[in-house]
């Protein structure tokens, strides 16, 4: 499989900009956008707040790992990932495997600013500041030993895309 035939994979944390930064790379690249949560939210029937309240973070994380498998195998995607799809070996395997992922990197303050009112993040529904800052820090390993490339996902949409869009070129 070639690097142009394989799925570009957005990974990171919640509040990186997966899903903006992924809409207009699928766009740019005439390729499919997927986003991981909101077909997990299609398919279940419910929302991801929800399955959290509900069943619990492992349930969840099965369910993510099966959308993951399933959305990988069309290799013309760029799939904006679940903040926390890497916590699986598995599903950091996959990924790593099948397709370019990319980590978008984004600091605490970052995450703390773009969630301010945002109430469907259930991992990020009491305390948080701290709550931000230690899911960041034990996730950052993860991301790494997941990731072919690093993008700071600290500065704007605009050089984002530029940082990807000549990842890719090269």
């Amino acid at each position: 499989m070639s690097e142009t035939s394989k799925p570009i994979i957005l990974i990171g944390f919640m509040a990186s900009g997966k899903t903006t930064v992924g809409k207009i790379l699928a766009e740019k690249l005439n390729r499919v956008f997927i986003d991981t949560d909101e077909l997990i939210e299609k398919e279940t029937g419910i929302s991801i707040s929800e399955i959290f309240k509900s069943y619990g973070e492992a349930y969840f994380r099965n369910i993510e790992k099966a959308i993951v498998l399933k959305t990988i195998e069309n290799p013309n995607t760029v799939i904006a990932t679940g903040g926390g799809c890497v916590t699986q070996e598995e599903t950091r395997k996959i990924l790593k495997k099948t397709g370019i992922v990319i980590w978008l990197n984004v600091n605490p303050k970052t995450v703390i600013a773009r969630t301010q009112g945002d109430e469907k993040r259930p991992l990020l529904s009491k305390d948080r500041e701290n709550r931000a800052y230690t899911l960041i820090s034990e996730r950052e390993v993860l991301y790494r030993e997941t990731a072919h490339y690093k993008v700071d996902a600290n500065k704007s949409l605009e050089e984002i895309i530029s940082e990807i869009e000549s990842i890719l070129r090269n």
